[in-house]
């Protein structure tokens, strides 16, 4: 049979982090496509059930993907009034970065300066604080049904450096995540973790640790 010189389909997955995905045509044919194979760059990323025109292409490996995408102007005239709404992930990620590094440079400081023991609350209640606006934004993100979503890691990583009392009122208070039994057996993991290096760092060895790495 032979095929148009551009195609339709239907995008059935998207990963914004890797920027590819696949769209299945209306013959039914599954393709992998890449963000940089769009004829123009488009309006906004791609999403789940966005409607595609495209021409075929054969990688080196003989397979079909798709190529010279199009987004079809009905998707982006659709989606126009809920990108001005929703959350922009990218700029959520770095803001989590920025937050970690500080929070690893305070934790520094203070165990260089012997204050440790101090500041311990203010460590846990600021990490709770920023997980928990995690939570929400991801909250927003999953009932929005946007193709971006928070990177569980991240949640996670929150939780471990002293994050998980926000992170398990959210879980109560949202709803969110407490059905998905994988997050949580890593999430207890991570109480865990995090409770028994509190309770080492307050033993007599931790406390004898914190007293060699002590510079003032």
């Amino acid at each position: 049979m032979t095929l148009p010189l551009r195609l339709q389909g239907t995008v059935c997955y998207w990963r914004d982090d890797k920027g590819f995905g696949f769209v299945i045509t209306d013959h039914k044919e599954r393709l992998f496509f890449h963000i940089r194979d769009f004829k123009q760059a488009p309006a906004r990323r791609p999403q789940q059930g966005d409607r595609l025109s495209f021409e075929l292409g054969v990688d080196k490996q003989q397979r079909h993907y798709a190529q010279s995408l199009q987004l079809e102007e009905s998707t982006v005239a659709q989606t126009k009034p809920a990108k001005a709404t929703a959350p922009d992930v990218y700029q959520i990620q770095q803001q989590a970065w920025c937050f970690r590094y500080l929070f690893f440079a305070l934790l520094l400081l203070s165990l260089l300066a012997g204050s440790f023991a101090f500041i311990v609350p203010l460590f846990y209640l600021e990490a709770s604080l920023f997980t928990y606006w995690l939570y929400q934004i991801d909250k927003k993100l999953a009932a929005s049904g946007h193709s971006s979503r928070l990177p569980e890691e991240s949640l996670q990583m929150f939780s471990l450096i002293g994050g998980w009392p926000g992170a398990l009122i959210a879980q109560k208070r949202l709803h969110h995540k407490v059905h998905k039994m994988s997050f949580q057996r890593e999430f207890r993991f991570v109480i865990y973790g995090n409770s028994c290096f509190l309770l080492w760092l307050l033993s007599e060895s931790g406390s004898n640790f914190l007293q060699k790495v002590t510079l003032f």
